[in-house]
């Protein structure tokens, strides 16, 4: 990533950017680490905090460590004298850098985030597939018996076992299980889950730094109208995605899953609860899908697509899959079987 964040720096006539957000230096250095990353036409130097220092830190040219306040001030004033001068950005509002650097405020890291490369979107890929085989594990037992926590266990175990973590830990949250749901985030329960519950199952792998985010609804003996609730969400989800191409407006995407809604007989303010989003080294990252977005779909990004009703008296239906944007359509990345 540091060769197309120079490539970049080029095109923006930029001979220092200042990586501080620790989601950006993640995808810049494939690191989870914290701290200050200069990079320079031919240098990636940092200052980064003590409990660092016996990392693997090959991919820098120099880094110096800082324990108290007082280091980084002392570390940063050191690197602003050795770079004074010289055309520079930083990732994130930092009065210190901003001024003494005279260094802008830059979106550019951001912007390359959100088209991925290949390597990206074959980790991506990976991840979904560990992801179906966690929801095919979990929906085989799902009925016999299990609390919502013992559900959500099963989830993290499975992915302990394979030596991965799980996708939300990036939005300091975990996997989702629940059952007649109508607040989509809320933790898991004690109760029992029954054969006639909607239940909602929403997990995803994070391999070598990247995510999956995909959800299921199931139900061993649903009604009539719990039927009728997860195919006017499976059917949305398909036209949705059938939209998504290179060049097409995100709002309209979005904007189609709410009309298709309506015209169903929702109502939007009291059934329609989440927007979709990006997915990357994060689980959620920019761009959101909102109706209200300014922003085409590009190929190589890699979204979530996630309609979802919220009804009371029946509970809540979602049904989410990680998608990639192509020139003339999208490719499904998470296959998990799409039935109650």
């Amino acid at each position: 990533m540091i060769k197309r964040i120079r490539e970049e720096m080029s095109e923006e006539g930029l001979e220092v950017f200042v990586l501080s957000d620790s989601e950006n230096i993640l995808w810049a250095t494939g690191e989870e680490l914290s701290g200050y990353i200069f990079i320079t036409r031919d240098r990636v130097e940092g200052v980064l905090p003590r409990f660092y220092r016996y990392e693997d830190l090959s991919l820098f040219d120099d880094v110096s460590f800082g324990f108290k306040r007082s280091d980084y001030e002392e570390l940063l004033d050191g690197k602003i004298s050795e770079l004074s001068g010289m055309e520079s950005a930083i990732d994130e509002e930092n009065e210190k850098i901003e001024e003494e650097l005279s260094a802008e405020v830059s979106d550019m890291i951001m912007m390359m985030r959100k088209v991925k490369t290949e390597d990206e979107v074959e980790k991506i890929r990976k991840a979904c597939e560990i992801t179906d085989k966690a929801l095919k594990d979990l929906r085989k037992d799902l009925f016999t018996g299990l609390t919502e926590w013992e559900a959500v266990g099963r989830l993290k175990q499975f992915y302990i076992d394979r030596e991965v973590q799980e996708a939300f830990i990036t939005n300091e949250g975990e996997s989702l299980v629940q059952r007649n749901s109508l607040r989509p985030h809320r933790g898991p329960e004690s109760e029992v889950v029954e054969e006639d519950d909607l239940v909602i199952v929403d997990t995803g792998a994070r391999y070598k730094n990247y995510c999956a985010d995909v959800t299921r609804t199931y139900c061993e003996n649903p009604s009539e109208e719990q039927k009728q609730l997860f195919e006017d969400v499976k059917e949305v989800q398909e036209e949705m995605i059938n939209m998504m191409e290179d060049g097409r407006p995100i709002a309209e995407v979005k904007q189609k899953e709410l009309d298709m809604f309506e015209e169903k007989g929702y109502d939007i303010e009291k059934n329609v609860l989440y927007y979709s989003h990006s997915i990357g080294v994060v689980a959620h990252e920019s761009p959101t899908i909102t109706h209200e977005s300014e922003e085409d779909f590009r190929e190589g990004m890699v979204v979530t697509i996630e309609p979802g009703l919220h009804v009371e008296a029946l509970g809540g239906v979602r049904i989410e899959d990680t998608v990639l944007v192509k020139e003339n359509g999208a490719e499904r990345l998470s296959k998990a079987s799409r039935e109650l």
